[in-house]
């Protein structure tokens, strides 16, 4: 325990590694030199090296950074792009479009555009926020670049599953999209397991010998997008 010592202004008992913060507080406007012997001194000297502020890594502070820490990851793992298939040739599928005409991911490569793929759900709200966005695009490059977008089953409360041609064709239309819609009802293997989407909005951009060379999970501004794609048109 602290030595004690009386406070030279009001006589009150205080620790020594105190007392100078008590002068200042409770006697603000009272010029004190507080009288230390150098025994008291050293005391004062070893109290406050002892001292951990309360803003020092320790206690509650460990469980804070500890805790952000694991959100982080949590949200590079679930969020951030999946880059194990970039520089990768794009997994061949085939789906039918909203008019149950089947479309084939390999005979659109050999056309020699580039692609842009949209995993999406129609219930999404992200993918709804979104649509504009890509509707510039298209706008803009619908002429260099084919876009599709595919309706995949997704596991999230107050999603209808899985989506059919009518949900899709009825966001198409709503979003004023012109371009080709998919869609999957789920099954075994399937589009969106080859692609490793394990949410929606998930874009993919095939260059235009069918290697993936960007990824994009999430929405992100125009600017972001065009600049993504405009080294590969």
């Amino acid at each position: 325990m602290a030595k004690m010592k009386a406070c030279p202004v009001c006589g009150q008992n205080v620790s020594l590694d105190k007392l100078e913060m008590h002068v200042k507080k409770v006697h603000p406007r009272e010029k004190v030199d507080i009288q230390l012997d150098e025994e008291e001194k050293k005391e004062v000297a070893e109290a406050k090296k002892a001292y951990k502020p309360s803003g020092a890594p320790g206690g509650k502070w460990i469980i804070l950074v500890a805790a952000i820490v694991i959100v982080v990851v949590v949200i590079a793992f679930v969020v951030l792009p999946n880059t194990t298939l970039t520089g990768k040739d794009a997994p061949d599928f085939t789906l039918p479009d909203t008019a149950g005409v089947p479309w084939n991911l390999e005979s659109h490569k050999r056309v020699g555009e580039p692609i842009l793929l949209e995993f999406m759900h129609p219930d999404c709200g992200a993918c709804k926020s979104v649509a504009p966005t890509v509707l510039a695009l298209y706008d803009n490059y619908g002429s260099k670049l084919e876009f599709v977008t595919i309706a995949i089953k997704l596991e999230v409360e107050g999603y209808r599953n899985p989506p059919d041609a009518s949900m899709v064709s009825t966001f198409k239309t709503q979003h004023g999209t012109p371009w080709t819609y998919l869609y999957e009802g789920g099954g075994s293997t399937t589009v969106r397991d080859r692609y490793e989407v394990t949410a929606t909005p998930t874009f993919y951009l095939l260059d235009k010998q069918g290697k993936i060379v960007y990824t994009q999970v999430g929405t992100r501004d125009y600017a972001t997008m065009r600049d993504a794609i405009l080294p590969y048109l």
